[in-house]
């Protein structure tokens, strides 16, 4: 087996452990023999670069050694800490040079690539490309190597590809990320880069086609990340892509869903793993912001006697706070679908307000306290109040789902965040992805069925006594369901349990809701149907797209704060209110933010990415603070450095903050 190949290599070859150490003394004696101004190489220096050369030309030396990978790791580190530019033009010409060599010989010997101790050596390959180029020192700059590298890698032999998964096993995942994931990262923000010239024009990196094949390995290394818990998803965002313009990465969308039949060159929304959560998010709303104009034009209506036409882009909805579910019910019930699918604007009767999106934000604030109270027939209390589920024993109220779906699909469509505990199960059906014991609502019932799979008794009809059928009490009354036909005669045994745990999760998360299910995604997609939601998005993406982060940073929110009016972050106002803000109890803090941004949590992307302003509302006054929640803008007095009278003022209105005037 491979473990056994491990083990025999590494207590053998003595040579291989002597070429490593000798490496390093090498590095060693370069930093001690030439100075980072120096224009010369030094002995040790070019003693090195031979050195370096022979060992990446060689792939089976190369194979032999370094069978802890950190050993790897920490020569590159030492490597890379070279800041002498002669030197490390140098190496960085020899690397790229002798990796090629080393490929091409791999080619010669392509029968043997099936093998475990013929194929480590493309891990190690890789390790070589986190190169931290600069103007001064160039690495391969027209992608030629890692052109040749991914290649290799994407062109092996079953057998060849089996063995590199297993030689992965021996990765921790630090090593992991930074041995594989970055310098591959490292090298596609090279190929996608993209520079302007002078007069405006785009010029691309000759190195961009390296890129598809780069892609390609890393949706390997991805797959296996997620497999086998090596990496976190942020280990996979490029930051090319985050730094892309919006308009570019829609183009690419858009021709993604054009060629979906079609061959087609590299399309990075084929590979969302690498795009942030954040980007994703401005995507959909640009998509979303895309269909409401087509929408809107597509309604429009001729003026008699002129060539114009009128358009109304609005799906307005005017609503009394006092009835706040029942007439949003009725307006969704008596909208076309085409009406849903305009650009929300909200108008609370009797008040001033102009929506901006600020009204809009207070408006799903307000509803998600109805609309998710697990104290309505529509969700069950059996998971406390910090959990909304469906409930399977109300069977009469489809068209509440719906509706609840509706307002789902409206918060998604129009950016705006909901207050709603859905576990990620739901967010997992949303996108039809393949749910698990892990995603059972019922820690206990999980923990039970866990016990079950992992007893290694063979008695377990004995000691569990169970059978393939399951009672629950609704209403005082006992109810029970079969998970197969003849269940409550077939005992759960050893040999069975694994398919009695499958059919039990199945049908809590599944069939016993089903119609709820149904009648709830039937409203999304009368929203949402047709965006790209499903293709973009991950579920815990999905669940942060819709409730935000949880974690509300205000340090990170008034790093990055901007100021108006004459305000700054000397004025003693401006400290004051940062003052007030951190010694706040955490639900003032979260008033605060309501106050401000109409909303009581924090984008994707955390409150450092929330677009937050302090602007300056005249001299010192009696008034009330108050915000323009549209822009997320505070209006604040300059109350001096009366920390007591801001503290009284801004708390006050914080605590007074529902309703709007003017916007």
């Amino acid at each position: 087996g491979v473990n056994r190949q491990f083990n025999a290599s590494s207590s053998d070859d003595a040579n291989a452990d002597h070429i490593a150490k000798n490496l390093e003394s090498l590095v060693k004696q370069m930093l001690d023999e030439v100075s980072s101004e120096d224009e010369t190489m030094g002995q040790g220096g070019e003693e090195l670069v031979k050195r370096l050369e022979e060992l990446l030309k060689n792939p089976s030396v190369l194979n032999s050694l370094f069978l802890n990978p950190s050993e790897l790791d920490h020569l590159c580190q030492e490597i890379y800490s070279i800041e002498n530019v002669i030197q490390r033009q140098a190496i960085a010409t020899a690397v790229e040079k002798s990796i090629l060599e080393g490929l091409e010989s791999l080619e010669t010997n392509d029968a043997r690539m099936k093998y475990p101790s013929s194929v480590r050596c493309l891990l190690h390959y890789i390790r070589f490309f986190d190169f931290n180029e600069d103007e001064s020192v160039s690495f391969d700059p027209l992608g030629t190597c890692i052109s040749a590298l991914c290649e290799t890698l994407l062109n092996l032999p079953f057998e060849g590809f089996k063995n590199l998964l297993a030689w992965l096993s021996i990765y921790t995942p630090d090593l992991f990320v930074r041995m594989l994931v970055d310098p591959l990262l490292s090298q596609l923000n090279k190929a996608l880069l993209v520079e302007v010239d002078e007069n405006g024009v785009q010029h691309s990196k000759v190195a961009r086609r390296a890129a598809p094949m780069i892609v390609g390995v890393l949706k390997w290394l991805h797959a296996t990340a997620q497999r086998k818990h090596l990496a976190t998803p942020e280990s996979f965002y490029c930051k090319a892509i985050a730094g892309m313009p919006l308009e570019d990465l829609y183009e690419d969308l858009h021709a993604k869903k054009e060629a979906e039949h079609q061959p087609h060159g590299l399309l990075l929304s084929e590979s969302p793993f690498l795009i942030p959560p954040s980007k994703k998010r401005d995507l959909l709303q640009i998509e979303s912001q895309v269909s409401m104009v087509r929408v809107a034009m597509q309604n429009s209506t001729p003026n008699e006697g002129t060539d114009t036409v009128s358009i109304e882009p609005f799906f307005v909805v005017e609503i009394d706070r006092e009835h706040l579910l029942e007439e949003t019910f009725d307006a969704i019930k008596n909208a076309e679908a085409s009406d849903l699918r305009r650009k929300l604007r909200i108008k609370f009767k009797g008040e001033e307000g102009v929506d901006a999106g600020g009204v809009t934000r207070e408006f799903f604030a307000l509803v998600s306290e109805e609309l998710f109270d697990v104290s309505s027939a529509l969700w069950t209390r059996r998971f406390g109040e910090e959990i909304t589920w469906f409930n399977s024993d109300c069977t009469w109220d489809d068209e509440g789902y719906d509706r609840v779906g509706v307002l789902v699909g409206l918060a998604l469509y129009n950016g705006v965040l909901l207050d709603v505990h859905f576990p990620e199960a739901v967010y997992r059906k949303m996108l039809e992805e393949p749910l698990g014991l892990e995603d059972l609502v019922d820690k206990e019932l999980r923990k039970g069925l866990q016990q079950l799979l992992d007893y290694e008794g063979g008695d377990v009809e004995n000691v569990f006594c169970l059978t393939f059928e399951i009672t629950w009490m609704d209403l005082g009354k006992e109810q029970k369901v079969e998970l197969k036909p003849g269940g409550s005669n077939i005992e759960v045994t050893s040999d069975n349990r694994e398919e009695y745990v499958l059919l039990y999760v199945k049908w809590l998360l599944v069939d016993s809701i089903q119609p709820q299910w149904e009648a709830f995604i039937s409203g999304v997609d009368r929203i949402m149907d047709g965006s790209s939601l499903t293709n973009l998005f991950t579920p815990k993406e999905l669940e942060l797209l819709v409730v935000g982060t949880p974690e509300l940073d205000f340090a990170a929110l008034e790093a990055n704060a901007e100021y108006e009016g004459g305000f700054d972050t000397e004025c003693p106002v401006v400290q004051n209110l940062w003052k007030f803000v951190k010694e706040a109890d955490r639900e003032t803090q979260r008033k605060f933010l309501k106050f401000s941004t109409g909303n009581c949590k924090a984008p994707i992307g955390g409150l450092g990415a929330l677009n937050f302003k302090v602007q300056r509302a005249g001299a010192d006054s009696p008034q009330l603070p108050t915000s323009h929640t549209c822009f997320n803008t505070l209006l604040l007095p300059d109350y001096g450095d009366d920390f007591e009278k801001l503290k009284e003022r801004l708390g006050r209105a914080v605590l007074e903050c529902e309703g709007f005037g003017l916007e």
